[in-house]
């Protein structure tokens, strides 16, 4: 949710579904995933989707955080808790 999503400039008008243009609307300049899901309407779930849809079409871009990149994984949480709850 912390993601960037820009849409691409396109020179051609795009031939697009209206929930896809509303999106491609919202991501003029770039927004968070969250804030996408929240001017849009769509549930984030289905957000998701339709932004993978986006993005394999090459209509958006997304820029993934550090954070997002390097944070644990979940074997490793699951690891700290066990530790924590032994404590």
């Amino acid at each position: 949710m912390t993601s960037q999503v820009v849409a691409v400039p396109s020179v051609e008008r795009l031939e697009v579904d209206p929930e896809l243009e509303l999106i491609l609307s919202v991501c003029v300049r770039p927004v968070s995933v969250a804030e996408v899901a929240s001017r849009s309407g769509f549930p984030l779930g289905v957000l998701r989707v339709l932004l993978a849809d986006l993005l394999d079409q090459g209509h958006v871009m997304v820029h993934t955080s550090d954070w997002e990149r390097c944070r644990p994984d979940a074997q490793t949480l699951r690891s700290v808790l066990k530790r924590i709850r032994e404590l």
